[in-house]
């Protein structure tokens, strides 16, 4: 999966013509910048309405699992999202991945340094996936690399199928 995997994405970060934010991208920032609980119950929902539309096709008996945030900058969003995935899917959130260490953020990263980033934040799968459809969630996408990475890791432990996706992508690259 490490060639850019196909990601489904519920929205955009910016306007494509103006450097002003979105209203979903002024959600995701203000949930996940600012731990904004009535925010990140906004993106919740409308994961939820996403899923639950069909707007975004799930296997029904897919695990769900969330991108862990870095271990200094604890982002209650993914976990979210993960859920909400979940419960409107009637499949199971599982902590199947862990983040070792901290690292900087990618956002502010060249795109050409953050593959070595992302291994060094030492991602490992924890719980049992072999022969399990896993949709992965991420809640910004910027190149993919993060959500291509721990794929990889899951696909490696013997995933059947990843699905990557997340709340938003942003236009930096």
């Amino acid at each position: 999966m490490t060639e850019s995997p196909h990601i489904d994405v519920l929205g955009t970060i910016w306007h494509t013509d103006r450097h002003e934010r979105t209203p979903l991208g002024r959600l995701v920032e203000a949930a996940k910048d600012c731990d904004d609980s009535t925010a990140r119950t906004r993106i919740v929902d409308e994961i939820h309405a996403w899923v639950a539309s069909g707007g975004l096709l799930v296997e029904p008996d897919a695990i769900v699992v969330g991108i862990p945030s870095s271990p200094d900058r604890p982002n209650h969003l993914v976990s979210a999202v993960a859920r909400a995935v979940a419960a409107a899917n009637g499949s199971a959130p599982v902590d199947a991945v862990v983040r070792r260490r901290a690292t900087v953020r990618l956002r502010d990263l060249d795109s050409s340094e953050r593959p070595a980033v992302v291994r060094a934040a030492d991602y490992e799968v924890v719980e049992e996936v072999e022969g399990r459809h896993v949709v992965l969630v991420d809640d910004v996408v910027l190149s993919g690399t993060t959500l291509s990475h721990v794929a990889d890791l899951l696909l490696a432990a013997g995933a059947a199928s990843v699905q990557p996706i997340a709340i938003a992508r942003s236009r930096r690259s």
